[in-house]
């Protein structure tokens, strides 16, 4: 059990630390792309109607609203974790992780690889049962 304890501590705090440096990363790449923007949406409408720049733009703003999504979701599952709570949701983050590359993809399986573990699973069935005695 010490083991898996450790493994997960390492996943925890290697799953916060990239879901907080992606979201700054985002963040100054949002920055960079609203600057942009202004002189993208004159190039566009000179070839295209206003409605379809509308449109384009919109999309990446809601391509970028579920990426800072899902580095939520993965600063979530690093905090539960370190806890031993919410199993599925680690599993199915660390799923959705792997699309994420490269980095992402690697933590992603290295996360799998522990969560499939029966004595990881054990860990996680056994904080759930303690959070509900008290």
């Amino acid at each position: 059990m010490d083991r898996d304890e450790r493994h997960l501590k390492v996943l925890s705090k290697l799953q916060i630390l990239y879901g907080i440096t992606n979201l700054f990363v985002a963040y100054y790449y949002y920055r960079a792309i609203f600057i942009f923007v202004d002189g993208y949406r004159r190039i566009l409408e000179q070839s295209h109607p206003e409605l379809e720049v509308a449109l384009w733009i919109g999309f990446g703003f809601v391509l970028f609203l579920i990426g800072i999504v899902i580095l939520f979701c993965i600063i979530l599952a690093g905090q539960s974790l370190a806890r031993y709570e919410n199993y599925q949701f680690c599993f199915v983050v660390a799923v959705l992780e792997c699309l994420v590359l490269p980095i992402g993809t690697i933590l992603g399986i290295a996360t799998i690889l522990v969560l499939r573990r029966d004595t990881v699973k054990a860990l996680f069935s056994s904080a759930k049962v303690e959070s509900t005695d008290s």
